[in-house]
């Protein structure tokens, strides 16, 4: 441990008080012939303190898994739909929440789902990172629910980079697809209840969307090349995982967006509720967490299950998000 090791120096070390001209000036710390300002070497251990706190916090926070709930009402919904709960699961990250992920699943049956929707990055594409966690979750959600799986910007590099990775995302979707989830790839598929419908989509958005430092502009010309144009008269969920472009999924059409990505902007500030960073390296975020609305249509944005290359939370629990729609045929709302 670094502070253990800080203690073990500063154990060692010789301490002398220089006064000059009357008056008492600089505290050294000495080992050997290097002369350190004590302030500096307090500042140095504090920021070791502090390091090792924020450390220690962080790997708790990344186990404390909550349950966000939504309620989505729509005179689009039809009344077949009313109550119709869908759990949605984002950026696990190959996280584990309890041996083989019980924990998680545990709580995913407390909601009662009739759907589980996978909203990507539930691995991650380095080339000495397994696939079993998010396989091994799939297939025992799979074995109780309807699963639909829509890809992040990790599944896609591993698809648009064989050189490095080879065919491990041929296999994974194989996997997925002999367990009985339906993976979606910039495709539409009719949800159907005692004759009524709704329609659920995935967009699989290119490189170019996640670049970090800056954000390209995506026009709805860009969507609707990828997905067709939105059915309008029914009502339509979009996974699309980078939750950027709101105002150009709601342009197509989209009546519910179900979005991750962010992982809550990391760090949350308490009080103002606001995530601090993204993975496209934005500063306060104008997208971090939680529900938004443009015009008619509503995008979630989970705080996700897990982190990759930075794995640091604080203030900001991974999340289950169990979203409930109502049926509302009263016109007159918006």
């Amino acid at each position: 441990m670094p502070i253990l090791y800080f203690l073990f120096i500063f154990s060692k070390i010789e301490k002398s008080m220089i006064v000059n001209r009357g008056q008492a000036e600089t505290l050294c710390v000495r080992e050997g012939a290097v002369m350190i300002p004590f302030w500096i070497g307090g500042f140095i251990l504090a920021a070791v303190i502090f390091t090792v706190v924020v450390v220690l916090a962080s790997r708790r926070e990344n186990k404390k898994l909550v349950v966000e709930r939504y309620e989505i009402r729509s005179p689009k919904i039809p009344e077949a739909f009313d109550d119709f709960r869908i759990v949605f699961l984002t950026d696990l990250h190959c996280s584990e929440f309890g041996e083989e992920n019980r924990e998680l699943i545990e709580m995913v049956k407390k909601c009662r789902p009739h759907m589980i929707l996978a909203g990507g990055d539930m691995l991650i594409s380095k080339e000495d990172k397994s696939i079993e966690v998010p396989l091994k979750l799939m297939h025992q959600l799979a074995e109780k629910y309807p699963v639909y799986y829509a890809d992040g910007n990790h599944e896609l590099r591993l698809m648009r980079n064989e050189e490095i990775f080879g065919v491990r995302y041929k296999e994974y979707i194989h996997e997925l697809k002999e367990y009985g989830v339906w993976h979606l790839s910039n495709e539409t598929v009719i949800l159907e209840q005692e004759g009524q419908f709704i329609h659920l989509t995935a967009v699989d958005l290119e490189p170019k969307f996640y670049q970090r430092f800056r954000i390209p502009e995506m026009k709805q010309e860009d969507m609707e090349q990828a997905v067709g144009k939105a059915f309008r008269d029914r009502f339509q969920i979009l996974l699309a995982h980078n939750p950027n472009y709101f105002e150009t999924y709601a342009q197509l059409g989209a009546d519910l967006v179900l979005a991750g990505h962010f992982h809550g902007g990391m760090v949350r500030i308490p009080k103002i509720n606001r995530g601090v960073i993204s993975p496209q390296f934005q500063l306060f975020p104008k997208y971090d967490a939680g529900e938004f609305h443009i015009g008619n249509s509503t995008m979630i944005l989970s705080r996700g299950l897990g982190n990759h290359s930075i794995k640091l939370r604080l203030f900001n629990k991974p999340e289950i998000s169990c979203i409930t729609l109502k049926s509302r045929r009263d016109k007159t709302w918006h």
